[in-house]
C-alpha cells in the first residue's frame, strides 16, 4: 500500500488560503462550521444539564484530591496512587479553581478543545486532500451524534482527541517545513497525549518511521531527534514518579494489569456478544487481600497471561469478539449484566427513550461513515495520498484494544482519522455527482 507520496506537499497556512471564487479556499466556511459546533454544544449544556454529572467520573476524585490534599490520589486514606494517567485529572483541577467544581464549567471547557479538534482537523484534510475533504471531515467530527455526548461529560476523551490531533497536524507540518521545531512540538504533543492515553506513545516511533521513509535517515535526523527528546522531557517525569513511589519499573499508570485480565478471561467471549461492558466480567478470580498497588497490577498480568497460555484455542475468538466490539457501529456496551442490574447498580441514564434514541441516531450516522472511510483509504492508496499519520493512530488503538478491551469510548479517538478518510470518498462521490467542470 502506498501510505506515502513522494511529490512534495507543502503545508498550507491559514493566511495562504485565498478566496477563489466559490469560497471553497477561504477560512469562512471553517469559520461558519466552528460557530455552529460551538452554538450546537453549548445548546446541548443549557437543554441536558442532566447528563452530565461528577459522580460518574473516576477522574473527579482525583482533581479534588489534588486541590483539597495536594495528593494525586483517588483514595481519602492514601497519600498517592498511579491508577489513573494524570493529565486530565490536572486539567479538572485547573477548571475547579476557575470556575468551581460542577461538570457545567467542565462541559464548556471541553466545548472549546472541541473548537480547536474541529481546526485542526480541516487543515489535516486540507494538507491530504483539499479544503472540501477538511470541511467534510471536520463537519462529520463537529456533528458526530456520539462524540457531542461523550466530548461533554467528565472524561478525558476531548482533551485526548485534541492533543492526537494536534500531533498529527504537527507531524505533517514537520514533514513538510523539514523544521525541528515542529517535530519537538509533535513530540510533545504526544507526550501529552500519553498523559491521558498511555498507547499515545506508540505514535513517537511511527512518526519518526515516516520522516525517515520520507526524507531518508540523513535528512530526518533532526526530526527523529527533536521528536523523541520533547516526548521524553514530557512524559518519562511522570513514569520516574511512578517507578519511585512503587520501588519498582512502572508506566504511566497501574490500570494495564486490571485491564488486560478484564480482557482475556473465560467470560469475555459471551459478554461482548450480550453487548455487556468487559470490566462488569463476574467470573475472574478474588484478588489477594494485602498486595500493594503495583503487585495488585503484577497479579492481574499474571492472571491473564495465565489463562492465554493455557487457552491458546480461545486466542482467535477473543481477538474477532473485542475486535467486532471495538469497531461496531453500534454503540458498546450497549447493556448491563443482571448480576450487575440485581446489585441495584444499573445506569439508568443509559436505558432512557432520549438515550436508546441516540443510540440509533449513531448507528445511522456512524455506520454510513465507517464504510465510507473504507472506501477513503481504498482512494487514497490509489491517489498516492499521504495517510500514514491517520492509519498510526488508527493500528495503535486498535491493536490496543484488541490486546486489552474494548469499547466505543475506548475507540472514539481514532473516530476524526476515520472521518478523514471517510471525507475522501465522500469528497470524490460529489465529484461524480456534479459530474465534468470548467
Amino acid at each position: 500500500m502506498n501510505l506515502t507520496s513522494d511529490r512534495p506537499r507543502p503545508t498550507i497556512s491559514p493566511l495562504e488560503l485565498e478566496d477563489d471564487g466559490a469560497g471553497h479556499g477561504s477560512l469562512r466556511p471553517l469559520a461558519v462550521l466552528l460557530a455552529v459546533a460551538l452554538a450546537v454544544r453549548l445548546g446541548f449544556v443549557a437543554m441536558f444539564p442532566w447528563a452530565l454529572s461528577l459522580d460518574t467520573s473516576g477522574y473527579d476524585a482525583y482533581a479534588t484530591n489534588l486541590l483539597e490534599r495536594g495528593a494525586y490520589t483517588r483514595f481519602d486514606d492514601r497519600a498517592a496512587d498511579s491508577d489513573l494517567p494524570p493529565l486530565y485529572p490536572a486539567f479538572l483541577a485547573v477548571i475547579y479553581t476557575l470556575l468551581g467544581r460542577s461538570p457545567l464549567p467542565v462541559a464548556v471547557a471541553q466545548a472549546l478543545l472541541d473548537i480547536l479538534t474541529i481546526g485542526l482537523l480541516f487543515f489535516i484534510g486540507l494538507r491530504l486532500a483539499g479544503p472540501q475533504v477538511g470541511l467534510i471531515g471536520a463537519g462529520a467530527y463537529a456533528f458526530s451524534p456520539y462524540m457531542l455526548y461523550q466530548n461533554l461529560t467528565v472524561n478525558d476523551t476531548a482533551l485526548a482527541i485534541l492533543l492526537l490531533t494536534c500531533g498529527v497536524w504537527l507531524g505533517y507540518t514537520a514533514l513538510d517545513k523539514d523544521d525541528w521545531r515542529f517535530a519537538s512540538a509533535c513530540g510533545a504533543a504526544l507526550g501529552l497525549a500519553a498523559l491521558t492515553k498511555p498507547w499515545s506513545l506508540l505514535l513517537v516511533p511511527l512518526f519518526m518511521a515516516w520522516w525517515i521513509r520520507r526524507l531518508g535517515l540523513r535528512r530526518s535526523g533532526h526530526l527523529v531527534l527533536a521528536a523523541a527528546l520533547a516526548a521524553c522531557l514530557v512524559a518519562v517525569p511522570w513514569i520516574v514518579r511512578n517507578s519511585l513511589l512503587h520501588g519498582h519499573p512502572a508506566f504511566i499508570s497501574t490500570n494495564d494489569g486490571s485491564n488486560l485480565y478484564q480482557g482475556n478471561n473465560p467470560c469475555l467471549v459471551d459478554y461482548l456478544a450480550h453487548g455487556w461492558d468487559a470490566q462488569w466480567v463476574d467470573c475472574l478470580a478474588p484478588t489477594p487481600a494485602g498486595m500493594s498497588e503495583w503487585h495488585q497490577n503484577q497479579w492481574f498480568r499474571e492472571q491473564a497471561l495465565t489463562y492465554l497460555k493455557d487457552h491458546p484455542d480461545q486466542w482467535v475468538a477473543l481477538g474477532w469478539a473485542k475486535l467486532a466490539a471495538l469497531w461496531s457501529p453500534a454503540i458498546t456496551p450497549s447493556g448491563l449484566p443482571p448480576e450487575v442490574v440485581a446489585g441495584g447498580e444499573q445506569v439508568t441514564l443509559y436505558h432512557t427513550p432520549l438515550f436508546n434514541l441516540a443510540r440509533w441516531l449513531h448507528l445511522a450516522t456512524f455506520g454510513p461513515l465507517l464504510i465510507a472511510g473504507m472506501a477513503g483509504l481504498a482512494l487514497a492508496w490509489q491517489r498516492r495520498l499521504e495517510i500514514w499519520p491517520l492509519l498510526a493512530v488508527i493500528a495503535v488503538v486498535t491493536i490496543t484494544y484488541v490486546v486489552f478491551h474494548p469499547s466505543t469510548r475506548y475507540r472514539a479517538p481514532a473516530d476524526p482519522f476515520v472521518f478523514l478518510l471517510a471525507a475522501v470518498s465522500i469528497e470524490q462521490s460529489l465529484r461524480w455527482i456534479r459530474g465534468p467542470t470548467r
